[in-house]
């Protein structure tokens, strides 16, 4: 089955932004969640007047945590560097820090990870679409050598039905099972699923899985009208 139904890129929509560590923050620890390194150039006065992102581990459709870095970094004002008893230009990497929970970046590193197979989509639940609620759900998946979902554990959501509308569906799915030397073996993974709407997405934090992840997956629901159909072409002569 063809899964990319599941997968949305909503570039242009607001999100709830989330300060990242940089700088005088306090580091996130080792292996606890998805950096984004930025090559910035500073001008005379400290501040940025140039970014771009030189290393990443952003796998969203729409790049959310780049661009929220880029954000982040356009706002900075760093202390002016001095040659000569002159104020100069510089360049410096910044490093931008998304805590997630549970991350474990080394574990299934031996594995080749699963592909899905067969996809149920998640049901938007009826009564939170009515009133425009967005939320996410964190699960975990044990698949089996056969690709089945063994075992699936919500590890944290916004809402009760999101979870169970997203555990209702992802227990349907299958896979092309996780392989370690050639051969299947048993496997642990987690899921993001969000639920947006064409207007609003949830905060970043429910689109990233803690690793090891298979992925971030985006149920939408429209709220604006459909745009009026073109009138139809003239017949030619």
């Amino acid at each position: 089955m063809n899964t990319r139904l599941l997968v949305v890129a909503l570039a242009t929509l607001a999100l709830g932004l989330s300060r990242p560590l940089f700088g005088e923050d306090k580091p996130a620890a080792a292996g606890t969640g998805y950096t984004v390194l930025l090559d910035l150039k500073i001008d005379e006065k400290g501040a940025v007047e140039d970014a771009i992102v030189a290393a990443t581990e952003d796998s969203s459709a729409d790049h959310v945590l780049e661009r929220i870095s880029m954000e982040q970094a356009r706002g900075m004002k760093l202390e002016p560097r001095l040659k000569d008893g002159q104020p100069v230009k510089y360049s410096v990497k910044a490093p931008f820090v998304y805590p997630v929970e549970g991350d474990e970046p080394d574990a299934n590193l031996d594995l080749v990870r699963p592909i899905i197979h067969k996809a149920i989509q998640p049901a938007y639940p009826a009564e939170l679409a009515a009133k425009g609620e967005i939320g996410g759900v964190i699960l975990e998946a044990v698949i089996g050598v056969g690709g089945n979902v063994k075992s699936l554990t919500v590890l944290r959501s916004t809402n009760p039905a999101f979870a169970a509308a997203a555990t209702a569906a992802v227990n349907q799915w299958y896979f092309k099972p996780a392989l370690r030397d050639g051969t299947a073996v048993e496997s642990r993974w987690r899921l993001a699923i969000s639920f947006a709407t064409d207007v609003r997405m949830p905060d970043w934090k429910w689109r990233f899985a803690p690793r090891p992840s298979l992925g971030n997956y985006t149920v939408l629901h429209p709220t604006l009208p459909l745009p009026p159909a073109a009138p139809p072409a003239p017949a030619g002569k």
